[in-house]
């Protein structure tokens, strides 16, 4: 945008409007408080923009501005001793005042008290200078200071001169010039994962500018520049990556006071550092499946195995259900062992494993439970991750005195006195006062699950329902001859099987008793019946063929019964009912003659010879060559 021309008194004078002498219009400028500037070049004094004169001499001025304008308006001349000034708009000016400390703000402040002090006794009649002397005098201020000032302040609006008078303002700066090719090189090394130092990066850069003639700026100037026109999470994702990128990123808030105490729990595995000796002799690093209220942040319920698997997950679920109640929501990681169909079959958006039509219900679900997936060691969406980081479980029982010299693979821990220990732990992690949550405020996770617990509404587990959790549901086919069933190598057997043979159902049973039997539903929930383990035999056993035979013997009794109660009549009975007059059967008439083929009647005008057939010669030549032209198209 051109800036306004700006006018000398001399050449304002005798303008329409205006005085005609150069005293007279100073003194009106200075009366009507005009906004005026220094006049550079030969003479100094005051110069006035357009648009502070009078209508009539801005018209006069802008029908002949090709005489009046001074030099520089429309474009630099060569005899131009100085370019014009160029003012910084408002906006800038205040946008740098914004990054400015108090200190500066209060510098400026005390600049713009000065400035405003001149101006106002030079409404007073005093001249500009003689009211510039006046406040220096006052305030021990420089006249070429306060002069300064005045200038900073000169072509803005009063409302504008606080953010002119900031301290270190430069105004519009001229950027140093870089070959866009060479931004782009630049760009590319510096803002990648192998996070290359800006010098290392400027000296490729250097070179390249060498072999392709590219203009360069420092490279202070170069980091100025990408901060400036590239956000800081950009650059943080491309040098560090996606999880410092998140880092950066303030956190979700979570507000848990949308739910009571058991609404809503959430689980995930922790691996403890100490070895333990396990019942079967195994020794390894135990790993704990926990179970915590989403609301207090208590822990419910645990269980600890060789490794985190289905097993130790739906006996920690067990325990929850029977002890506490039945969430509505569970909140747990998407992983094999977290989500396996025990607990989750059915559950369409589990995105692990392949989900079947023959799925059998898994264990939340069948509860009337919601399943909600998370991101695995994402403590934002799964609280359970910060009970076990530093100050956690995994501190006050992994370090525990009782195991101080201990848990080392040379001396393992029986994993019951690990347990017993861990018991205590949770124990006193959950009474543990001083909590800073925002449910908590300074309570124990105790104290506001049980306020909650008891004002809440908990649905509660029948013992039928709790057995069958116990046992782990697999899908089975029945066989086809007598409807057993076969799981890891053990058979089963019930006489409601009959009715499912070839067919599958889902037995569940107990992994870890496979012969106390198994419960048989069908696909669709409904149970059929309680199958017994039958275990094999000894070729020469006698008592278990008696035992077998005399089982035998009773399921036929009691099929007799069922024979003699549903069979009321004998087959010679039921014959009686058939009838026994035979209808006479009359044959129907046939409409279509059977043809003779191969052979053609021949009358005999001749010898009046007694045969009155013959084979026609001429009929199986024709017959013969027929069949050579298919044999051809078929080759």
């Amino acid at each position: 945008m051109t800036e306004l021309p700006y006018y000398s008194a001399r050449e304002l004078a005798g303008k329409p409007g205006l005085p005609g002498t150069v005293s007279a219009v100073i003194r009106l400028a200075k009366r009507e408080d005009w906004e005026s500037r220094t006049r550079s070049g030969r003479g100094g004094g005051r110069e006035y923009p357009l648009t502070a004169l009078p209508t009539a001499a801005q018209t006069a001025l802008l029908l002949h501005c090709t005489s009046v304008l001074p030099p520089g308006i429309g474009g630099p001349q060569p005899n131009d001793p100085k370019p014009p000034v160029r003012r910084a708009s408002a906006a800038a000016l205040w946008d740098y005042y914004g990054t400015k400390d108090n200190k500066a703000k209060e510098e400026a402040q005390r600049r713009f008290d000065l400035v405003l002090a001149a101006k106002k006794l030079e409404r007073t009649g005093l001249s500009a200078t003689e009211a510039r002397k006046q406040v220096c005098a006052q305030t021990g201020t420089a006249y070429r200071t306060l002069l300064r000032y005045i200038n900073a302040c000169a072509g803005h609006h009063q409302g504008d001169w606080l953010a002119a008078l900031i301290p270190g303002y430069a105004g519009c700066q001229v950027q140093a010039e870089i070959t866009p090719a060479a931004w782009d090189f630049f760009k590319a090394d510096y803002l990648r994962r192998d996070r290359p130092t800006a010098s290392a990066s400027y000296e490729r850069l250097e070179r390249a500018a060498e072999k392709h003639g590219w203009q360069l700026p420092s490279v202070n100037t170069l980091l100025r520049k990408l901060h400036k026109e590239l956000p800081p999470s950009l650059i943080t994702l491309l040098r560090d990556g996606e999880d410092a990128y998140k880092a950066s990123r303030p956190a979700q808030e979570r507000d848990r006071t949308v739910f009571h105490a058991l609404e809503a729990v959430n689980g995930d595995g922790y691996q403890f550092s100490n070895y333990c000796e396990f019942e079967n002799g195994e020794v390894c690093q135990p790993k704990t499946w926990y179970w915590q209220d989403l609301y207090s942040s208590k822990i419910l319920a645990w269980r600890t195995d060789v490794s985190e698997n289905k097993d130790s997950i739906r006996l920690a679920t067990h325990d929850l259900i029977s002890k506490w109640g039945i969430p509505l929501h569970f909140w747990l990681d998407n992983t094999r062992a977290a989500a396996n169909k025990d607990m989750t079959g059915g559950v369409k958006n589990r995105y692990r494993f392949k989900i079947k039509d023959d799925e059998p219900m898994g264990m939340i679900p069948s509860l009337g439970a919601e399943v909600h997936w998370t991101t695995p060691g994402h403590g934002q969406a799964k609280p359970i991750e910060r009970a076990f980081g530093i100050g956690g479980l995994g501190e006050y029982i992994d370090k525990h005195p009782a195991f101080s010299g201990r848990g080392t693979k040379a001396r393992p821990i029986p994993v019951a006195e690990f347990e017993a220990v861990m018991t205590q732990e949770i124990a006193a992690f959950n009474a543990r006062t001083g909590r800073r949550g925002k449910i908590a405020a300074g309570k124990s996770y105790d104290a506001v699950f049980n306020a909650s617990y008891s004002a809440s509404t908990i649905r509660k587990a029948t013992p039928r329902q709790l057995a069958l959790w116990l046992l782990a549901p697999a899908p089975v086919t029945c066989n086809r001859s007598d409807g057993a069933i076969k799981i890891l190598g053990n058979r089963y057997w019930a006489e409601e099987l009959a009715v499912y043979k070839g067919r599958k159902v889902v037995a569940r049973f107990d992994p870890a008793n496979l012969h106390a039997g198994i419960i048989v539903e069908t696909l669709g929930g409904l149970e059929i019946c309680q199958a017994e383990c039958i275990a094999a035999v000894g070729f020469n056993d006698r008592d278990a063929a008696r035992s077998t035979a005399k089982e035998n013997g009773r399921i036929k009794k009691h099929l007799k019964k069922i024979k003699e109660s549903e069979l009321r009549i004998s087959a010679n009975e039921a014959a009686k009912y058939l009838p026994s007059e035979v209808p006479e059967e009359t044959p129907p008439e046939t409409r279509v003659v059977a043809p003779i083929f191969g052979r053609k009647k021949v009358v005999n005008g001749d010898d009046g010879s007694d045969d009155p057939y013959q084979f026609t010669a001429t009929i199986n030549k024709m017959t013969r060559q027929i069949l050579e032209e298919r044999r051809k198209n078929r080759l």
